[in-house]
């Protein structure tokens, strides 16, 4: 019986093949595990509350071509549930890919390849969207881009036309802006052909239909699976490799991640006059600062600050 283990350090995992799989908060990720594995492995969201709270994966490998790969499912980004900001998700991260007293050891790409979620009823771009490709891009890197695809998800049936025309244009802006930031990466659609029907609606078919629904669920889940590995990655990470740098890395605040998160929560601040809403940032950009990751760049900004306000 396959059980679920957070994920502390990604050192605990190597020799392992690891996919990892990131995009919003109910874009698919959970869904996708348990349809690679036939059964219900993991909790899915199918409310406006996110069930993944943690970085997590199943411990018992899946079977892909002649692979045994082990499936990280990752907090969704956007969630209503605590820790699921893009400081957050930074701050854990940095964290688990941190080296800790092996920063001398022999680095190897124990990720082997990464899967983001899109969900296409979110709708087309907007900042929250861009933020998070943004904060995705800092940690993976431009070098393993050849080993992420991005998945599409929430396909409707031809047959529902007005549904369908809008998800199509919203695939459009989403595969522009891969195509531009994401060279190398792929795009694929998950469930295109089948549709998507959610956990409430599947459990009202009939046995028979409902298990030839899950069926193709699978089959398609493993199909994206494949296609992944065909390519998978051959070096670590970015965030990974800036924090080993042959026993000479970064610290956490330095890496590209760690910068590019500060970068937004510094722009946060600076645009809003809520004051509410400036003591709830300043409060979590403290407490970030309390990790040692972003104090540099933030003793800096508050410089900038007070010279404005003189």
């Amino acid at each position: 019986m396959e059980q679920v283990t957070e994920l502390h350090r990604i050192e605990g995992l190597q020799g392992k093949n690891i996919v990892l799989l990131f995009g919003k908060t109910r874009a698919g990720k959970s869904t996708f595990i348990n349809d690679a594995y036939g059964r219900k492995v993991v909790k899915s969201t199918t409310s406006i509350e996110s069930d993944t709270n943690e970085i997590s994966y199943v411990n018992r490998p899946i079977r892909v071509g002649r692979l045994d790969v082990l499936l990280v499912d990752t907090i969704g980004l956007g969630g209503s549930g605590e820790g699921h900001d893009r400081a957050s998700f930074t701050w854990k991260w940095l964290r688990i890919l941190h080296p800790g007293k092996n920063r001398n050891s022999p680095l190897n790409p124990t990720v082997k390849g990464i899967l983001y979620f899109i969900d296409m009823m979110d709708g087309a771009m907007n900042e929250d969207n861009i933020r998070n490709l943004e904060t995705f891009k800092a940690l993976v890197g431009e070098e393993v881009l050849e080993s992420v695809l991005f998945v599409t998800t929430k396909w409707v049936t031809i047959a529902e036309r007005n549904t369908r025309k809008r998800l199509e244009n919203n695939f459009v802006g989403w595969r522009e802006k891969i195509r531009r930031d994401f060279p190398r990466a792929s795009i694929v659609r998950l469930d295109d052909t089948t549709g998507r029907l959610d956990e409430e609606d599947l459990n009202e078919l009939p046995s028979t239909e409902r298990r030839e629904r899950e069926r193709q669920y699978h089959d398609n889940a493993m199909r994206v699976l494949q296609q992944l590995l065909d390519k998978r990655a051959t070096q670590p990470i970015l965030a990974q490799r800036e924090m080993y740098a042959g026993g000479k890395g970064m610290k956490a605040g330095q890496t590209t991640l760690g910068r590019t998160t500060a970068k937004h929560l510094s722009e946060d601040v600076e645009r809003t006059r809520d004051k509410t809403i400036i003591q709830k940032l300043t409060d979590a950009i403290q407490e970030i600062m309390n990790t040692v990751m972003f104090k540099a760049f933030f003793s800096g900004n508050k410089k900038r600050r007070r010279g404005k306000n003189a």
